[in-house]
């Protein structure tokens, strides 16, 4: 017998899990997260959208409500929780010795659907990790307190202006001092996603030489010759887009995130969690629009019958609805195989993998957005009303294609991944 259903009815709007359909990933702690984090962002959230996509942000206040939420802690850490973590609250009641991948997907999933409150925490999903796998203890005892409390914000630095998807060829400096104390930056870093209210930047500098042995990845403060300025996107504001400039900017040397010359390794490994995370983004997105065509279609009248009447139009959701649950299943295939391998061996074996699925997540998003908007006609075009958060997601598809590597660098480097994996089996058979 199955479960009864949650949230929406409406075909292909929720996961199969949420309709009550049996699932091996998904336990009762899933089901009690995905509760909790529904009902906070309807009671926090859902009221206000609309008037702080007006204004253009989102108070700070509602961070400091995220906090005591419980919300900052799983952010910050993705699929595993520092069991330390603990005292400064985890929604839903979990413990962190309970928390995994299906957890962390969750959460994103609730927020995304939730509205604009998930463009707060970009930073610090993204900055957080390399704090946590790769700082000294030192580091992470002054700066954790700061940014699981509320009390200050970080973000990733690493995109520049003319280094974006080539990472290896970064030209923002650090060099040390003469009484080797201090680093000094210097360079620009561009399309950094909450930059703009960040205190600390997680950034990728060039410490040495030419290509990726030569970068380094250092945590700045905001101080002295550090100066930020928004850069509007197509998807809004409210992810506070910035560009950043390091002019003569002095970091202390304890400030270095591991070794010099770790900085490359340390962004790729954070890319494959930030890829996923992305995907996690786009599939909500498209069930959100799905159920508001949906909707729309079950009582929209043309030519003497409502839409959904149309076969021309059952075919459009047929074939949303398969490209959608096909995408949950990869997703949920690659969280279960990351929850049983070492962060090592998961950055080997899947790092080509996970590029590929956030690729396929941007296709998925392009195709579902403008099959609904062509569902909704003239409401689809419109920011008020039945067709509003259509609008929006067809608006914000770009936010799931670029970030996180561009799709035709992504397909490269799955194949090239690929055929790696595919030479190293072989030599491995050839010893047996």
């Amino acid at each position: 017998m199955t479960s009864p259903a949650y949230g929406s009815t409406l075909p292909w709007a929720e996961p199969p899990w949420y309709t009550g359909r049996p699932s091996p990933y998904y336990k009762d702690s899933h089901r009690r997260l995905r509760d909790a984090v529904r009902k906070w962002c309807e009671e926090y959230i859902a009221p206000h959208t609309e008037e702080w996509v007006e204004a253009g942000a989102v108070p700070p206040s509602i961070y400091a409500e995220c906090a005591k939420a419980g919300l900052l802690v799983p952010i910050a850490a993705g699929k595993t929780i520092p069991p330390q973590w603990a005292k400064y609250g985890i929604i839903g009641g979990i413990s962190p010795e309970e928390w995994d991948g299906f957890h962390d997907f969750v959460l994103w999933d609730e927020l995304i659907r939730g509205g604009s409150i998930a463009s707060l925490f970009i930073g610090l999903t993204v900055g957080a990790p390399p704090l946590l796998k790769f700082a000294s203890t030192q580091l992470q005892e002054k700066i954790f307190p700061e940014i699981l409390s509320g009390e200050k914000r970080i973000c990733l630095a690493v995109t520049e202006p003319s280094a974006g998807s080539d990472v290896r060829n970064l030209t923002t400096t650090a060099e040390k001092t003469a009484d080797g104390k201090h680093y000094i930056v210097n360079g620009e870093k561009k399309w950094i996603t909450n930059g703009m209210f960040s205190d600390y930047f997680m950034t990728a500098v060039r410490t040495g030489g030419e290509g990726a042995e030569g970068i380094s990845m250092l945590l700045i403060p905001r101080s002295e010759g550090l100066r930020t300025r928004p850069v509007p996107v197509i998807a809004g504001p409210l992810s506070a887009t910035t560009y950043v400039t390091f002019e003569d900017v002095k970091v202390p040397v304890e400030y270095l995130i591991g070794a010099e010359g770790r900085g490359f390794a340390q962004t790729m490994v954070n890319f494959n969690h930030e890829r996923l995370w992305i995907t996690f983004q786009a599939l909500r997105g498209c069930r959100t629009a799905i159920h508001d065509a949906f909707q729309w279609a079950l009582k929209r009248e043309a030519f003497g019958k409502t839409l959904i009447e149309q076969p021309v139009v059952r075919y459009k959701f047929g074939n949303m609805g398969r490209q959608i649950d096909a995408l949950q299943a990869w997703t949920e295939q690659i969280i279960y195989e990351l929850e049983n391998l070492s962060d090592a061996d998961g950055a080997r074996l899947l790092g080509g993998t996970t590029a590929l699925l956030k690729v396929e997540g941007g296709l998925v998003c392009k195709y579902v957005a403008e099959e609904c908007l062509k569902i909704m006609g003239g409401l689809g075009l419109t920011k008020t009303g039945q067709g509003a958060r259509i609008e929006a997601f067809y608006r914000g598809v770009p936010s799931f294609v670029v970030p996180g590597g561009s799709e035709d660098v992504m397909i490269d480097l799955g194949v090239r991944e690929a055929l790696k994996l595919s030479r190293q089996a072989e030599k491995a058979r050839a010893k047996i």
